[in-house]
């Protein structure tokens, strides 16, 4: 992608898409023109207004690249999760793993883990611990916004999904401090894992929008989420706003969904599960190896020793065979 300016930088966000190749600025206005307008030399390029530092940050931008070859490659990868045409048959691949396997990674008890793991497999001094999904298949996108929730593409049995994540790491959120103010500081916010802030919630609401709209993916979403943070900066930071987008987009996805609660995961304030489980639940697993109860009104918590809880929640599909229990 080029230097995008004015409308075209409008174009770029109205696309949904947006691979951004480092040195190529997102901007409304030049720097020189911001500069004139302010009386005085406050920025020296316009890298420091719309550059990747900024746009991935912030979510416009959902990749970067080095170059326009590295920038296409991406696209080019993209595209073979996608289907050919609307309403086309999905772009099934060879599968690299076979969908009868065992998952050997599991997180550990009352731990903070990288979520990646879980999804594509880790590498450890005795091997590989396959994931989730196809070795090698997770591609994330938006990864430099909203570190709390990962979200991106992968494969199960060559079949391509939409995946979204739950970080259970504090990560840092840093907002840079703005040249035009000489009074202005960049300030760094600690994020809880498994928190819903309003950056992380209007990411999972544009990622579920992003792989029904267009794609037509089916979504898994491993559920691991202690709830919407409600503290006084985040309710003025509108969660309200951007946790009820989540629900909006749930309710007009057309695709098959997926909710994968893994071990010790817990789901916590069902503001947006509880309308949609107690419609379409079903637990795909041997329920004696694992301990589910309701320790609030609205707060479900998960601890298993050896097995996976899976809920198939959608709208098409409502039951599935070797079922150890269903709930309606």
């Amino acid at each position: 992608m080029l230097t995008s300016i004015g409308i075209g930088a409008y174009l770029v966000r109205l696309g949904q898409r947006a691979i951004q190749i480092e040195g190529q600025p997102i901007i409304l206005t030049g720097a020189p023109a911001i500069n004139k307008l302010l009386g005085r030399e406050v920025y020296t390029s316009n890298l420091q207004l719309g550059g990747t530092q900024i746009m991935y940050k912030n979510g416009v931008s959902h990749m970067t690249a080095n170059d326009d070859f590295e920038g296409v490659s991406k696209i080019v990868e993209w595209m073979a999760y996608v289907p050919d045409k609307r309403n086309s048959p999905l772009p099934i691949g060879p599968a690299v793993d076979s969908w009868d396997r065992d998952i050997i990674y599991a997180p550990p008890a009352k731990q903070s883990y990288d979520v990646r793991w879980l999804i594509n497999g880790k590498e450890d001094e005795e091997g590989f611990m396959p994931g989730l999904f196809d070795k090698d298949s997770f591609v994330e996108t938006l990864g430099g916004w909203a570190k709390t929730v990962v979200v991106g593409r992968a494969r199960l049995g060559g079949i391509p999904m939409g995946v979204i994540a739950v970080e259970t790491r504090s990560v840092e959120n840093i907002t840079p401090a703005d040249p035009a103010n000489p009074d202005s500081v960049e300030q760094i916010t600690n994020e809880a894992g498994g928190v819903w802030y309003p950056n992380s919630a209007f990411k999972t609401a544009q990622a579920i929008r992003d792989f029904n709209n267009g794609e037509q993916l089916p979504l898994m979403i491993l559920a691991n989420w202690r709830g919407f943070s409600g503290g006084q900066r985040d309710m003025y930071n509108e969660v309200l706003k951007y946790g009820s987008y989540i629900v909006d987009a749930l309710v007009k996805y057309e695709q098959p969904i997926f909710v994968y609660i893994p071990p010790f995961g817990e789901l916590r304030g069902g503001s947006w599960v509880s309308p949609y489980l107690r419609y379409y639940l079903t637990f795909a697993n041997d329920f004696r190896s694992s301990s589910i109860q309701q320790s609030t009104r609205n707060t479900w918590k998960c601890t298993l020793m050896k097995m996976h809880v899976v809920v198939f929640w959608s709208r098409k599909v409502l039951s599935t065979s070797n079922t150890a229990g269903t709930s309606s």
